[in-house]
């Protein structure tokens, strides 16, 4: 369960700064040409929702962190499969995963009952 948080944590903590980096990058692009940025809640959400799920793995004995996770994780799902529909997006795939197996750790980190000690 270890291996599977430093895992997680070190996935969510890289996807949320690159994404953050290539929000910034694309924006600067589309000036360039004059065209409109990203707005605010297109960049911001899911930056949120990668810190809470990010802080869930961090604090996993949390469980209303864990609950207020997995309500963003499921926002994360339906924008992902939102911009794949959309945008064609197939890299996404790969967040797709990510978040699936974020749902097992949710579902041992809140949902499994530990054996009596």
């Amino acid at each position: 369960m270890i291996l599977l948080r430093w895992v997680l944590g070190l996935i969510a903590a890289g996807l949320g700064g690159g994404f953050l980096f290539l929000i910034v990058l694309s924006n600067a692009f589309r000036k360039s040409f004059g065209a409109s940025t990203h707005g605010l809640l297109f960049a911001g959400l899911p930056v949120v929702a990668l810190g809470l799920l990010l802080g869930a793995v961090v604090l996993p004995g949390n469980r209303m962190l864990l609950h207020v996770a997995a309500l963003a994780a499921v926002g994360l799902v339906s924008f992902c499969i939102w911009q794949i529909v959309t945008e064609s997006a197939v890299v996404l795939w790969f967040a797709l995963a990510y978040l699936a197996v974020w749902f097992v750790f949710y579902w041992h980190a809140a949902w499994r009952i530990s054996p009596p000690a």
